[in-house]
């Protein structure tokens, strides 16, 4: 049997020791909660960052299309009027003979043809139909100016109109025309499968064709990665979608857009 001395400097060793195990606890405690409100406040400043990077890539995005719209207007009122007030001023050359004939119609095929190819470029730089009309008939109307080139083979689906504001249907127009630019220039392609779709929380873009195909590895090296590839990695990380590439040495490309509409802005 211990005796009181004995007893009490057992109770000291387990007071000590259950003190040090609280205090332990505790210790472990702190850390955890720290850790946890470090992750937190981690995620939150990086949340900030990516938020802060979508808004500097979509105020750069925006200068752009301003920039080209006061381009595509200037060639379309400026260069385009002259073009034309030179075409009636040809029209009222004599043609007193079959060389002055011959020489005036060529001029005015090639006034014609370059007056094409201004209101063309125009429209590209600021498409004027997106803007009237909306994101569906601008894809219809580039789509049909394209297979009437006999270029390559199109087939659009649209499962509807759409309802967004039109910097929204303006950067998904931007995307699919790069990404239909892109398949003209490089992919050798005959067919090419162009689907978009909308739900309440997303739009899905989906771009096929039966071209040559590529090293889908490329997308991830800037050095090789063209610009056209560029612009749609950039618009597409400031609608905060998702790219997803699969594609082989002859076995064509398809290409899958997720586009999410969670923000109320997003839509009309």
């Amino acid at each position: 049997m211990l005796n009181p001395k004995e007893t009490e400097i057992q109770h000291l060793i387990f007071g000590s020791i259950l003190v040090m195990l609280l205090l332990a606890v505790a210790i472990i405690s702190f850390f955890v909660i720290y850790h946890r409100r470090l992750l937190k406040e981690q995620g939150r400043l990086q949340k900030v960052k990516d938020k802060h990077q979508r808004q500097l890539l979509g105020f750069s995005i925006s200068i752009q299309e301003k920039e080209r719209a006061r381009i595509g207007r200037d060639m379309h009122d400026e260069i385009g009027s002259s073009l034309s007030a030179i075409k009636m001023l040809v029209n009222r050359l004599p043609n007193t003979d079959i060389e002055n004939h011959q020489l005036i119609s060529s001029i005015k095929n090639g006034l014609s043809n370059t007056i094409s190819d201004v209101r063309m470029i125009a429209n590209n730089l600021f498409p004027s139909v997106l803007a009237k009309f909306g994101l569906a008939d601008a894809l219809h109307h580039q789509v049909k100016i394209l297979s009437a080139s006999n270029i390559l083979a199109i087939d659009l689906v649209l499962d509807t109109k759409f309802e967004l504001n039109f910097e929204y249907e303006l950067a998904i127009y931007r995307i699919m025309q790069e990404l239909i630019n892109n398949v003209i220039n490089h992919a050798n392609a005959k067919n090419l499968s162009i689907m978009l779709n909308q739900t309440p929380e997303r739009i899905l873009a989906t771009v096929k064709d039966d071209g040559c195909g590529f090293d889908a590895a490329i997308m991830e090296d800037p050095i090789q990665m063209g610009i056209g590839i560029k612009s749609i990695k950039t618009r597409v990380a400031a609608m905060q979608a998702t790219l997803k590439i699969t594609s082989g040495k002859d076995a064509g490309t398809l290409i899958e857009i997720h586009i999410p509409l969670n923000d109320e802005k997003d839509q009309r």
